[in-house]
């Protein structure tokens, strides 16, 4: 159970399957080799056709399930094959087959939305934090479809209540932010608009905190400070879903590109 994004950026692969077919055969492929080298470390040599495996998907308005073999899995997924060679091409430069679309597997850590409070601003005298307050304020992200999430238990969330950043505001005032707004502004608020994206990237500092506002309005000086933009790879897998989320903003933006997300 995961969140699968898709940077939508006109590719031969997503026009010939469709972006919604593309994702369903990758994360179907991505199962199946997933299962299939684990069984491996585990010293199971067994035939692909002879490992049966139960896939159930869980949303929140159900679940469904079904018995298929990790060759069925396979053979699913088999028309990628048909496309693939033009992922070396990628007008977006990314470095693997299908790297368009990641995922982000449920639940989320603890220590990931950890890390991901400490990316925001220090302080609101920045470009960042000004933008964040306005977007708080005029967007009504109040956390409460993610804390309706948390609140269903483990599957979505390990920690039962979300971490939270304060900062004290010129006037003596406390301003508060929790990682259920966080999630909502970032995987539910439907598709992802690159000037979202964009105030995404600089809320995240994947692009400096304290850009100034004439930079992120002109495009020359935006595209500059874009294609500078870093997220080291971390260490941790877990943490490291959520980089390359961060880096996806950061391209998205660049390339004027929306991001499909399938939470």
């Amino acid at each position: 159970m995961a969140i699968d994004y898709v940077l939508a950026i006109g590719c031969e692969p997503q026009r010939q399957l469709g972006v919604e077919r593309l994702v369903t055969l990758h994360r179907t492929r991505i199962i199946a080799r997933s299962a299939i080298a684990h069984m491996r470390q585990d010293g199971d040599d067994r035939d692909p056709s002879e490992i049966e495996v139960q896939l159930t998907m869980r949303k929140p308005d159900g679940d469904s399930a079904r018995g298929v073999t990790l060759q069925d899995l396979v053979d699913e997924s088999a028309a990628l094959d048909t496309v693939a060679d033009h992922c070396a091409t990628c007008p977006a430069k990314l470095p693997r087959e299908f790297a368009c679309h990641r995922r982000i597997r449920y639940p989320i850590p603890e220590h990931v939305e950890q890390w991901l409070m400490g990316r925001l601003p220090r302080a609101l005298a920045t470009t960042a934090g000004a933008l964040l307050v306005r977007g708080l304020g005029e967007f009504d992200w109040d956390g409460a479809p993610t804390a309706k999430l948390r609140a269903a238990g483990e599957t979505y969330f390990e920690s039962r209540a979300p971490y939270g950043v304060r900062w004290e505001a010129d006037d003596k005032s406390t301003i508060e932010i929790s990682a259920d707004q966080l999630f909502q502004m970032m995987f539910m608020v439907g598709h992802i608009a690159p000037t979202h994206s964009l105030m995404l990237a600089l809320f995240f500092g994947a692009i400096p905190h304290d850009t100034s506002i004439h930079d992120l309005t002109d495009k020359e000086a935006r595209t500059r400070i874009l294609e500078e933009s870093s997220i080291p790879p971390e260490p941790d897998a877990d943490v490291e879903q959520l980089a390359a989320f961060l880096r996806t903003l950061a391209l998205a933006a660049r390339l004027e590109a929306t991001i499909l997300v399938d939470g």
